[in-house]
């Protein structure tokens, strides 16, 4: 690997550290974890949920949102990680998503986008069904802001209905679905980043 690729989760956890573990902080970290093998070594998690962003279409609205877009700028590799609620993706990802609105208007008044060759990745987690949907709602974003998707981009796990919740940790862990999916997904988006890196063309 010639560039040194910088990843970024956007993590939209509605628990805040101080409360009970995070499945879908888990399942990035794991993506995390895959992609050292392969050379990749500069992570950095944006929790949201611990950040002042408010709700509107500018970058810059005086709080932490303006940060977190020009971390995304910054990136390489930008993971979407939300958990589902009634069936969407967490509402703090929606509202960076919004925030995001006046990258995607420049794009479109002068032809050149922030977000030119980035690969986008999504985590999902939660305890009945709904993946597909929030997967499939996060790609037509991210594809029409201008992310590059590579093939098997997305990671999941999904509990059984209902309580007891306490043995999700422990059982996703062991999927072997969930865990081949983290494997095809961290070898894919830094493969990808990595052709991006490389090539004279896409940098034009």
């Amino acid at each position: 690997m010639s560039k040194k690729i910088k990843v970024l989760g956007i993590l939209g956890t509605l628990k805040t550290k101080d409360s009970m573990s995070s499945n879908t902080e888990e399942l990035l970290n794991a993506v995390y974890e895959k992609m050292k093998p392969l050379g990749v070594t500069d992570f950095k998690t944006v929790r949201l949920v611990d950040m002042n962003i408010k709700h509107g279409l500018m970058t810059d609205m005086m709080d932490d949102g303006k940060a977190v877009i020009q971390d995304i700028i910054d990136a390489d590799i930008v993971i979407w990680a939300t958990p589902i609620w009634w069936g969407q993706p967490s509402s703090l990802i929606q509202k960076l998503i919004e925030r995001m609105d006046q990258l995607d208007n420049e794009y479109m008044m002068s032809g050149m986008s922030k977000l030119k060759n980035k690969v986008a990745g999504i985590v999902v987690t939660g305890h009945e069904d709904g993946v597909q949907h929030v997967v499939g709602t996060l790609a037509n974003a991210l594809t029409w802001y201008g992310f590059c998707l590579p093939p098997e981009c997305a990671a999941y796990w999904i509990g059984e209905v209902g309580p007891p919740m306490n043995k999700d940790a422990e059982k996703r862990r062991v999927n072997m679905a969930t865990n081949m999916m983290t494997d095809a997904m961290a070898m894919n988006l830094v493969n990808y980043a990595t052709i991006i890196g490389e090539s004279t063309l896409l940098k034009k």
